[in-house]
């Protein structure tokens, strides 16, 4: 069995001598490339968090807007059903319509922002 030996730096590290020194520049040229491959995994992270940023704010302006139209939409057959009381049923029957196709145009768009 061999000696105990106190532990002390030295005792783990090896000192630099000719082959320490290509040790140590083989160990730098590593950590280099691990610090790299951390900053290029980092950049795609966060490339990725933007674009995902940028597909919800296309969806959400579209449902806005959607929104918008449709309390306009539904402002409008309410003030001509007061005007004209027997076209009612047509004109909430054409509201209603016109909303399903402004739901069907943001389901559209949301699909197409996912798919890129």
């Amino acid at each position: 069995m061999s000696a105990i030996e106190r532990y002390t730096q030295q005792s783990i590290v090896p000192s630099p001598s000719a082959s320490g020194g290509r040790l140590s520049r083989q160990t730098a040229r590593e950590l280099a490339a691990i610090d790299q491959s951390t900053e290029l995994r980092s950049a795609t992270i966060a490339a990725a968090g933007e674009v995902q940023q940028a597909k919800v704010d296309a969806i959400a302006r579209t449902g806005a807007y959607a929104m918008q139209q449709a309390a306009l939409v539904a402002q409008v057959q309410q003030q001509l059903a007061l005007a004209a009381p027997a076209a009612s049923g047509d004109l909430d029957f054409i509201k209603t319509m016109t909303v399903i196709g402004m739901g069907q145009a943001v389901a559209d768009t949301a699909r197409a922002v996912n798919r890129r």
